[in-house]
């Protein structure tokens, strides 16, 4: 518990709660609050900066709270140490799904939810914490609530996507959408940083893609930005990839068009955490990552101007690069980080050190730094990743 996905900060705390109801959070808390000692939930423990850590204090376990409860018609109602691999694995058989997911299943459905969660749907759906129709609520005076956008309504806007700071979540009823059963999944390339912007905000706007997000590439002299899209279906029902593609300027000959069922489009991550595990690289090196939300007037020029300045041995092993946008209207729950401007854009420069690298650890997080101040001055926001 005196550790987390970022590998850089090590707090120990002075105990370790792993519940086995809800009743045991709010015991805590409670006691917690008498003694003037911190206590701090912990998900899957993917946090970068110690988020999830607790110098001298209480870590509530929540990976104790992790089943997958009620299947409903439209809903799912889990703990909130569940994590998205299982949500998925419990619902896809119904043909349903959550609308927004984030891209790594392995995350906790309720760290997900404290920082408000961001997926290729968010075009369509907002964030993820859009998508919830109930919470339970440990709350900072160790009381026992449920809340929804009609029954204690303010604890339900206070607490999503707030880190923590207004309560500790330990159910969650999720909304679910159709889930088709086949994903076509496309990569689109760009050298052009404007033309791959100008196209993602397209499809954002024209809705053709269920997802849409991208990366940025070194490839080559310079750059390679890669749109990535995808439509679901159901055989024989397949999408028509001409008039999918019509319009876009990616460079011809560099697309790849893959068909899956729709769970593997899902799960598409996991060959590459398997290879940084097989590595070393997922479990021992540090990880100081950076996520801003940038606006999209100012967008390009950012984006631009930082990868000018990032030479491949400042991203590390398995280190990359998220560009995707969203309609800032989209991102719903009041305390969502966006950006002061019609669109919102995630720009993830997703780093990893060399183990024992002092000098170049500081140097990213001094890059890190600078990129935040300067998304903040540009009206944008940070991005932390889930505890």
């Amino acid at each position: 518990m005196a550790r987390d996905f970022g590998n850089r900060v090590h707090h120990r705390p002075l105990a370790v709660l792993r519940p086995a109801d809800p009743a045991d959070v709010a015991a805590v808390v409670r006691f917690g609050r008498d003694c003037g000692l911190a206590v701090v939930p912990r998900g899957a423990g993917h946090s970068v900066d110690g988020q999830a850590q607790a110098k001298d204090g209480i870590v509530v376990d929540l990976s104790s709270l992790a089943a997958v409860h009620e299947l409903g018609p439209d809903w799912i109602r889990v703990e909130a140490g569940a994590r998205w691999s299982a949500v998925v694995a419990a619902t896809l058989p119904c043909g349903l799904a959550p609308p927004v997911l984030p891209d790594y299943l392995e995350l906790s459905v309720g760290g997900t939810l404290s920082v408000g969660g961001l997926g290729g749907a968010s075009h369509q759906y907002g964030c993820v914490a859009d998508n919830v129709l109930e919470l339970e609520v440990v709350t900072p005076e160790g009381t026992l609530l449920t809340c929804s956008p009609t029954r204690n309504a303010e604890l339900f806007d206070a607490v999503r996507a707030s880190q923590g700071q207004h309560g500790i979540m330990t159910g969650v009823t999720l909304a679910l959408t159709e889930a088709r059963s086949t994903a076509r999944r496309y990569l689109l390339g760009y050298r052009d940083l404007g033309a791959f912007l100008a196209d993602q905000q397209r499809l954002t706007e024209d809705r053709r893609f269920d997802h849409v997000a991208g990366q940025a590439r070194h490839e080559g002299p310079g750059w390679l930005f890669v749109l990535e899209a995808m439509k679901a279906f159901v055989p024989p029902n397949e999408p028509d990839d001409r008039d999918l593609l019509d319009h876009l300027a990616y460079q011809r000959g560099t697309e790849v068009i893959e068909t899956t069922g729709y769970e593997a489009f899902l799960q598409r991550l996991a060959p590459f955490e398997a290879s940084m595990r097989a590595l070393g690289s997922w479990q021992r090196h540090p990880h100081p990552r950076c996520n801003v939300l940038l606006p999209g007037r100012h967008a390009e020029v950012i984006i631009s101007e930082t990868l000018d300045n990032l030479p491949p041995e400042d991203l590390g092993v398995g280190g990359s690069v998220l560009i995707y946008p969203v309609p800032t209207a989209c991102l719903a729950a009041p305390r969502m980080p966006k950006a002061h401007d019609a669109t919102t854009v995630l720009f993830g420069v997703q780093r990893t050190a060399p183990p024992g690298d002092r000098a170049a650890l500081d140097h990213m997080r001094r890059s890190n730094a600078a990129l935040r101040m300067r998304a903040q001055r540009a009206g944008g926001a940070s991005y932390s990743p889930p505890r």
